[in-house]
């Protein structure tokens, strides 16, 4: 979509809220009040971006590379260094040993010229279920905290999230009930939301079940998510609680949902028409490995690219129907089914409504999770304290 589009577009929506404000004040009934999408629009971005390139202002989550490089490396010293295969030996069934291959070349350091500079320590996590069993143990003494980032107002002119008030207060109460230790920030900056995030990566996790951290605010392509005061890199929420880097946390489940929109993209869906046709945690679990990204699971109110919708009088669609779903099935199913049924409910359910910009009316949305769960989670009751 062409930023001079997106401009017209906001200015429709402006001339929207206005027009339904007339309405109250005459009390002029209108059926469903028009959607609105979580996206800042690619012109105000692009100002964002630009302006963000300022050295004074840049956010130390813009981090340009994770590699490190040396310029005192000579000829000498380079040739040292041969490319190899990284392999991995395993165990066959035939009793003879073969080496895994990974898919890509990399540069290794052969052990022989580090084993004397170097000292590899493996961080050491504590199993609380047995490798090979379907569920996680979520009979810790306290179920875990919920981390809620909520955003309305944003500096740089972004426009309000009406409405997002009333997510967070339907989220706090569904996860409450569901037995977790819930906080609720609003309009937090970028260094407030990294500043907390440190804070729970390093609390003692032992006694819970799991983590969740959710945010409520507006998001643009590339998942990048915008702060009260910067536009920053989702990722920075949790990759800070993989195994190695948060071990009371190692084999737990650890989830994130994200509010917010991921594009400038709209889905006018397709018309379907009918057709005939014919667990307990004990000492004795045996030791044994997982990646350190395991146990995440991401889930997003869109898919990549793609608008998300909000109500500036009921909530966003995902969020709601997200709490719907667990309020009436959180202790019974399993958590990927009940993010299918709100998948479902957000897909079927609802159709956004302007009538003052038909290019955003009648629009569809659908839901997407990224997962690296290795076992079923569910959330049983637990007992009163």
């Amino acid at each position: 979509m062409e930023s001079s589009a997106i401009g017209d577009e906001a200015e429709a929506q402006q001339v929207d809220r206005e027009t339904e404000n007339t309405d109250l004040l005459l009390n002029i009934p209108r059926e469903r009040s028009n959607s609105v999408v979580d996206s800042i629009g690619y012109r105000k971005y692009s100002a964002v971006l630009e302006f963000r390139e300022r050295p004074f202002y840049r956010s130390k989550s813009f981090s340009t590379t994770d590699y490190f490089t040396s310029s005192s490396t000579n000829e000498t010293e380079q040739s040292q260094y041969k490319e190899t295969w990284s392999t991995a030996d395993t165990s066959q069934s035939n009793g003879t040993k073969k080496s895994d291959t990974t898919d890509a070349k990399v540069n290794t350091i052969p052990l022989n010229e580090i084993s004397d500079v170097c000292t590899f320590k493996e961080p050491k996590a504590y199993a609380s279920v047995s490798k090979d069993a379907d569920c996680y143990n979520m009979d810790h003494q306290n179920r875990g905290k919920c981390i809620i980032f909520n955003h309305e107002k944003f500096d740089f002119g972004y426009d309000v999230r009406e409405g997002s008030s009333l997510d967070a207060s339907r989220l706090k109460t569904t996860f409450d009930n569901l037995g977790f230790d819930v906080e609720l920030y609003n309009d937090f900056t970028h260094n407030e939301i990294m500043n907390k995030i440190e804070k729970v990566r390093e609390f003692d996790h032992s006694n819970n079940d799991c983590l969740c951290v959710i945010i409520l605010t507006h998001g643009v392509q590339n998942d990048l998510l915008c702060a009260k005061d910067v536009i920053y890199k989702s990722d920075g929420l949790w990759k800070p609680f993989t195994a190695d880097k948060c071990l009371t946390l190692a084999g737990k489940p650890k989830l994130f949902f994200i509010q917010a929109c991921r594009g400038d993209e709209s889905d006018s869906g397709i018309i379907l028409s009918p057709r005939t046709l014919i667990k307990t945690e004990t000492d004795s679990v045996v030791s044994y490995a997982i990646p350190t990204h395991a146990d995440f699971l991401i889930a997003h109110s869109s898919i990549q690219g793609f608008f998300t919708w909000r109500n500036p009088l009921e909530g966003t669609w995902y969020i709601q129907c997200l709490c719907d779903i667990l309020d009436e099935y959180g202790t019974t199913k399993d958590l990927m089914t009940m993010l299918t049924m709100t998948a479902r409910k957000v897909a079927t359910d609802f159709s956004s409504v302007n009538t003052d910009n038909l290019t955003l009316h009648n629009k569809k949305q659908v839901p997407s999770v990224t997962t690296m769960l290795i076992r079923n989670v569910y959330f049983p009751p637990k007992s009163k304290k």
